[in-house]
């Protein structure tokens, strides 16, 4: 997934939805950048579980909520993100 460095660098020039329907996506980016309210800077950017899964169908309901749950965004450091 060459896009994967591409889109974390452009995260906020993206509308969150482009993202979503134009590119296959990973659990752990989705959980990461797309379904994480830090990185929701407007209204359009809070995608909801039912969106991913309409656009993203290669993902299972199951284990992305478990992958939610799991997730611990202190993990994360500024450096991951740039």
């Amino acid at each position: 997934m060459l896009y994967r460095q591409l889109l974390k660098d452009n995260i906020y020039l993206i509308p969150f939805i482009e993202i979503l329907t134009k590119y296959k996506l990973d659990i752990t980016f989705i959980v990461k950048y797309i379904l994480n309210p830090k990185y929701q800077l407007c209204q359009e950017d809070n995608i909801t579980l039912e969106q991913v899964l309409k656009y993203q169908p290669h993902i299972i309901q199951t284990r992305l909520i478990q992958e939610m749950i799991n997730y611990d965004s202190d993990d994360d450091s500024i450096d991951d993100f740039c």
